[in-house]
């Protein structure tokens, strides 16, 4: 019984010792696990490529805003009308230098040197060009003001103008076409708003000589106001000078037909009264042709009239007056002469018919 016993005893503790055996060659046959790969080392290449992309961005965007500066400053200036053709082709390579960034900055780098060359092409060739234009401009402008007399109209205001046009002259004799150009701008400004006082001081007289003013004096008066506001701004600020000038020239134009109107209505009274002057003495029959032409000439006064055309209209309306009055004149006369003739039948028969008794 205790034999039994010993060997299931063994029996068990050589399978455990199998067991254990076994399980201890399955691990060893295992593989270790794979060491977690180190990370090869950044090329110097690899490293600095973020730092090169910046460098290159800030160049490539320094180059587009030369070109985007040279491009507006030529478009400024006018010269994209001036050199249509060099202008295009510059703008051109500037949209190809847009449309290139970001996707191959060596391709818009280069379009934006073209665009850059191209509107540096555009300005050295165009402001000669431009300021010789801008002179013959402000030459144009100053001849008309010379036409409306400017310097007897005007004689301090145009001694300014005619000194400060000396000035970009000189500029662009010593090849300074920016500032010729912006100065001969500033003297067609400056002749033109002489040409249009002047046209303002016409108007001024023309009312003046007809007492126009007292039928609108509210505009009259705001016209004064303006005429010389103009004349004083002139040296210091010729845009506000020249909308004084605009200011002046229309309410000098409404207080001139406004009072027009009424003058034409005056004149009309007075043409009137002559054609019934020549009809009571049957003018239209005695010298029919000149009664007739005082007649047209008075209905077209009242078509000028009717298209508010006073000064037309009073014109014509004085006009017929003293058509009426010569018709009138001449119808007496020969009224008179057949009165007089008239007389002498009479008196000659009264002596016939005396000595007869």
């Amino acid at each position: 019984m205790k034999k039994a016993s010993y060997l299931a005893l063994c029996s068990a503790a050589f399978v455990c010792a199998l067991a254990i055996s076994c399980a201890t060659a399955k691990s060893a046959v295992q593989p270790a696990p794979a060491p977690a790969p180190t990370p090869a080392p950044a090329s110097s290449t690899q490293a600095s490529a973020p730092a090169v992309e910046k460098a290159d961005t800030t160049a490539l965007d320094a180059l587009k805003a030369k070109a985007s500066d040279l491009r507006k400053k030529a478009f400024d200036l006018g010269l994209k009308d001036l050199l249509p053709e060099d202008y295009a082709a510059a703008d051109k390579a500037f949209a190809e230098g847009g449309s290139e960034y970001g996707k191959d900055n060596a391709a818009s780098a280069a379009s934006f040197a073209e665009a850059a060359k191209g509107f540096q092409g555009v300005l050295d060739r165009g402001l000669p060009l431009l300021a010789a234009s801008e002179r013959k401009r402000a030459e144009d402008q100053q001849a008309a003001a010379v036409s409306k007399k400017a310097g007897d109209r005007f004689p301090e205001l145009t001694s300014r103008a005619d000194s400060d046009f000396e000035k970009p002259k000189a500029s662009e004799a010593a090849s300074d076409y920016e500032s010729a150009i912006k100065g001969y701008r500033a003297s067609t400004n400056a002749y033109a708003v002489l040409y249009k006082l002047c046209e303002a001081d016409a108007v001024r007289a023309y009312i003046s000589s007809r007492d126009l003013a007292k039928w609108d004096s509210s505009n009259w008066n705001l016209a004064e106001t303006k005429y010389k506001a103009s004349q004083d701004q002139f040296a210091t600020d010729v845009k506000a000078s020249g909308d004084s000038a605009d200011e002046a020239l229309l309410r000098y134009g409404v207080a001139r037909d406004t009072g027009l109107s009424y003058y034409a209505a005056d004149r009309k009274k007075a043409s009137e009264t002559e054609r019934e002057r020549a009809s009571s003495i049957k003018s239209e029959v005695a010298v029919k042709d000149e009664y007739d032409n005082a007649a047209s000439l008075y209905a077209n006064a009242e078509s000028s009239q009717a298209n508010k055309d006073y000064a037309s209209s009073s014109s014509l309306y004085d006009k017929s007056a003293q058509a009426f009055g010569t018709a009138y004149a001449h119808a007496k006369a020969k009224m008179d002469t057949a009165k007089g003739e008239l007389d002498s039948l009479d008196a000659a028969i009264a002596t016939k018919s005396a000595d007869a008794q």
